[in-house]
């Protein structure tokens, strides 16, 4: 690695970016780096595909799939029949339930193995024990189940590349490599990413906006200006939205970092202040446009129809705790905490969720792994509150320096979103509740990783290599 030039003066130039030029010299992304890169990223989605796909055997069935594939029929109703106005949208508990882009795919995928997807299983009744279900034909064969499962383990596997992806972006090789790896062998992330429901579809479409959303940053850190990458964020978190409730709470922390950091620039520039916050600002309405345009549901009444469906939301989890168990009735702080438990140490499953009997207590599973615990702490919650360290101090620094802020900011709202946002609504200490932010917490504990070896190579005075090496600039110069 080639050294950093010595200061030749007192007087430190600045970069346009309000960093010391002197740093943008290092050549951190060499042709070697890119080949690791490549073999790294290469041997990660192996891995993945190979843990998910042996992973697909061993999860236990869960009758939310039987409402997931039943649900796909859907992709009929809208590809196969073009239907876009009939009755079948019209209000009812199916349309308020979910949004309807993860029954497309997943219809799609039964339908693309030869199954119409309005001739599948009835949904699953919770009253009854699975055997019961069987017999009533509410559990889907393995003919259909098994395709849904592997296309998830696959989407699964791509998604943790993309993790990888995004951790080298904001910590170099190491930080993203760790987080994939932690990812990939979480007991929590195999169970939901290989069944047949919309956590890796959540999963994938939310780091593909995270990834862009990085990228956008790191351009306009660099240059003040919005970079093409910045009008991709919108459209795809829409379709997440589309997927899932819970990517709202990471649209809310995209526009959040567009408005702050739009704000910072008041002074220096008020035209580059306005644009970034009406990049904000179009960004959410992007996202809501896809929301809208993808769901005919909504189409009569969008504003009205959005909030049908977060009330029904909110009673169907007050109405599960009271009859599986679990139930959160704890102060804004307690619930915060108890998300952090839950994200970076165990997570607590229902009885119902694990096949047993009625009145069982639930099963306490660690989220990642069962490495040690020292002086009783998570090794994870160690390694994910130094990387949060990390972030704060690039961050500080940026700010420090005069700088725009850039991905080290906008990764502290994206994180900050899913603690808030999802700890604020939490009503059921359910894993599934757990996966996002044990997906992007992933993140931290790459970056804790990090920069406890950087640091740890410092203090004994050796070079810090590139794929170590945490450092804004790295990010500035698209690397």
């Amino acid at each position: 690695m080639t050294a950093r030039p010595a200061a030749t003066s007192a007087v430190v130039s600045k970069s346009p970016t309000g960093l010391p030029a002197g740093r943008e010299a290092v050549p951190l992304h060499s042709r070697r780096a890119w080949v690791v890169d490549l073999v790294v990223g290469a041997t990660i989605l192996a891995t993945a595909i190979v843990v998910l796909l042996r992973a697909v055997d061993t999860v236990p069935f869960h009758g939310d799939e039987s409402e997931w594939i039943n649900n796909g029929r859907y992709f009929r109703y809208v590809f196969l029949d073009a239907d876009l106005t009939s009755s079948v949208w019209r209000p009812s508990w199916v349309n308020r339930d979910q949004p309807p882009f993860g029954r497309y795919i997943i219809g799609g995928i039964v339908w693309a193995s030869g199954t119409d997807p309005a001739r599948v299983n009835r949904t699953y009744n919770w009253e009854r024990d699975y055997e019961a279900n069987l017999r009533d034909g509410r559990i889907p064969g393995p003919n259909i189940l098994l395709p849904v499962r592997r296309t998830m383990a696959v989407l699964g596997a791509l998604s943790i590349l993309l993790l990888f992806v995004a951790g080298r972006m904001v910590g170099g090789t190491v930080c993203g490599a760790v987080a994939a790896l932690f990812a990939t062998f979480s007991p929590l992330l195999q169970a939901y990413f290989v069944q047949a429901r919309t956590e890796a579809l959540l999963a994938l479409f939310s780091v593909v906006g995270l990834i862009a959303l990085l990228r956008f940053a790191s351009h306009y850190q660099r240059m003040g200006t919005l970079g093409l990458s910045g009008w991709c964020v919108g459209p795809m978190m829409g379709i997440a939205l589309a997927t899932k409730l819970t990517a709202a709470v990471a649209i809310l922390g995209v526009c959040a970092y567009g408005g702050i950091a739009g704000l910072a620039r008041l002074r220096a520039d008020r035209a580059e202040a306005f644009r970034m916050i009406g990049w904000s600002l179009a960004t959410g309405l992007l996202a809501t446009a896809v929301w809208v345009v993808v769901n005919p549901f909504l189409w009569p009444d969008p504003a009205g129809r959005t909030w049908s469906m977060l009330e029904q939301q909110q009673s169907i989890m007050v109405e599960q705790g009271v009859q599986f168990g679990n139930p959160v009735d704890l102060s804004l702080p307690a619930r915060l905490l108890l998300m952090v438990q839950r994200t970076f140490v165990e997570n607590s499953t229902p009885a119902f969720d694990m096949g047993l009997p009625p009145g069982s207590p639930s099963v306490l599973r660690r989220t990642f792994t069962e490495l040690p615990a020292p002086f009783g702490v998570s090794l994870e919650l160690i390694l994910a509150a130094a990387g949060l360290a990390a972030l704060l101090a690039r961050a500080l620094s940026v700010w420090r320096a005069g700088a725009r802020p850039g991905p080290e900011t906008a990764l502290l709202w994206w994180l900050a979103a899913y603690l808030l946002g999802i700890g604020a609504n939490l009503s059921l200490d359910w894993p599934r509740y757990y996966v996002p932010t044990a997906y992007f917490g992933a993140l931290l504990i790459g970056l804790g990783t990090g920069a406890i070896l950087s640091a740890a190579l410092q203090a004994t005075g050796r070079p810090v290599p590139e794929s170590l090496l945490i450092d804004p600039q790295a990010i500035l110069q698209g690397r």
